[in-house]
């Protein structure tokens, strides 16, 4: 088995252990330290004080003495497989956790290829882009450099065990083990590359999660034509709440923040090769809007007793937690004064954007190492316009965090059909092998 076989043997069985988001059990967590454990790393598993949700594992790569840390972050669980049926890719229907392989849209067997033709291979499954093919490279090239001599650095390894709803845990596991999770420099990866090229992230945009419920006070649904003008319909109030919040929203949003200007700054050389202006502002995005008694399948003319939404709102670093929450339960305030009839309840609960300034020297680094890796010009992006619980490396434990995605832009995650070509694997392996070789 050439090196090559050998590692995709690795990825093959590491993303065949389903853990699915919420849905992780014991047993699969003493798999996964298992796998790790015959790589060579020992993982051990930290939990918040209250021992609850599913434990993060965290490991060490010993490094030369007086050598400053380096920390990986990388995620375990994967998202929900969605409607199997529609796991079909070149109409081969594919198991999201057993890897279906293509070459040129049709089926191999990668043990039957050369290495240089796996580069071309297309891995099917869940979590091959996000987040363990990713992770495994990244970790599997600091190995590597360990084993050759070569480390610069010492690793330290922590692996969410929740960050696919929203890391609830992660914050009070780092405050419970900030020894541990040390660091001079966090990098992690997901997500994908911008147009397949190289490609290095600076933040993320944070996410606040809105609920909001609206209520008539009646015990059930009732008829429309003779309770019409008596009883009060939750539906419209809910939905002009809605549409008031996004105009709040986009109202702070014009006030410009030192982000802002550093960010138009700083990356206006990479403005026509990535999009990364429109996640410079907060967004409000209605992503669940119901009312009681009434479905698509079943319309009835009734009045509803509640109507329910569900509201995300995309954080930028100059827009905090805080601050979009406050604005939340005032509109709600002034449109429960302005409501006959009904009462609002809302409830909040999200994470804060993050943000590392490229005037850090780690930016020109890791810019040089992507710059080698022959996939053209890298591209450097102040911000994405999706959430990873990075402001707990960069707010919490006050340490500077970069993003490498290495994943091919077009893979599905998050959708049926997640998919991982290989290339990409391979040349993050080596990437992290000369990251943890060198120094800024």
């Amino acid at each position: 088995m050439t090196p090559r076989h050998a590692r995709l043997a690795l990825l093959d069985r590491y993303v065949r252990i389903p853990t699915v988001s919420r849905r992780v059990t014991p047993e699969m967590v003493a798999e996964v330290r298992g796998f790790w454990r015959e790589q060579g790393l020992s993982l051990e598993p930290l939990l918040p004080p209250d021992g609850q949700g599913t434990p993060a594992l965290w490991g060490e790569i010993p490094g030369p003495a007086g050598a400053p840390t380096l920390l990986l972050y990388g995620h375990y669980d994967v998202q929900p497989t969605g409607e199997l049926a529609r796991w079909v890719w070149h109409d081969v229907p594919c198991d999201p956790f057993v890897p279906t392989y293509f070459h040129d849209d049709r089926r191999v067997d990668p043990a039957g290829l050369d290495e240089a033709s796996l580069n071309a291979v297309t891995m099917v499954a869940r979590g091959g882009a996000d987040n363990k093919g990713q992770h495994l490279a990244n970790v599997l090239g600091a190995l590597d450099a360990a084993r050759a001599g070569t480390l610069a650095w010492r690793v330290r390894i922590i692996l969410d065990g929740e960050e696919e709803h929203g890391s609830p845990h992660l914050g009070e596991i780092a405050r419970a083990h900030r020894e541990r999770l040390a660091a001079d420099v966090c990098v992690s990866s997901d997500g994908p590359k911008q147009k397949n090229r190289p490609t290095l992230v600076m933040g993320v945009r944070g996410m606040l999660e809105v609920h909001l419920t609206v209520e008539n006070g009646q015990r059930t649904a009732v008829h429309s034509g003779n309770y019409g003008n008596i009883v009060a319909n939750p539906v419209l109030p809910l939905a002009r709440l809605i549409d008031d919040l996004q105009e709040r929203v986009a109202e702070l949003a014009r006030e410009s923040g030192a982000f802002r200007q550093e960010a138009e700054a700083a990356f206006a050389r990479w403005e026509r090769e990535a999009v990364w202006r429109p996640f410079l502002r907060p967004y409000v995005n209605a992503n669940h809007f119901a009312s009681e008694g009434t479905s698509l399948e079943q319309r009835r003319t009734v009045i509803p007793r509640a109507a329910h939404a569900r509201v995300d709102i995309r954080l930028t670093p100059d827009t905090s937690p805080e601050a979009i929450s406050a604005l939340v339960h005032r509109a709600v305030a002034d449109h429960q004064k302005a409501a006959d009839g009904v009462t609002f309840q809302v409830r909040i609960n999200g994470q804060p954007a993050s943000y590392t300034s490229p005037g850090r020297p780690e930016f020109a680094w890791l810019l040089r190492l992507l710059g080698e890796q022959g996939d053209g010009p890298p591209v450097a992006l102040p911000i994405l316009g999706g959430t990873l619980p990075t402001w707990v490396f960069t707010q919490l434990l006050g340490i500077p965090t970069f993003v490498i995605p290495s994943a091919n832009s077009d893979n599905q995650q998050h959708d049926v059909n997640e998919h991982y070509v290989l290339r990409h694997f391979f040349a993050q392996t080596a990437l992290y092998s000369r990251i943890v070789s060198s120094r800024p």
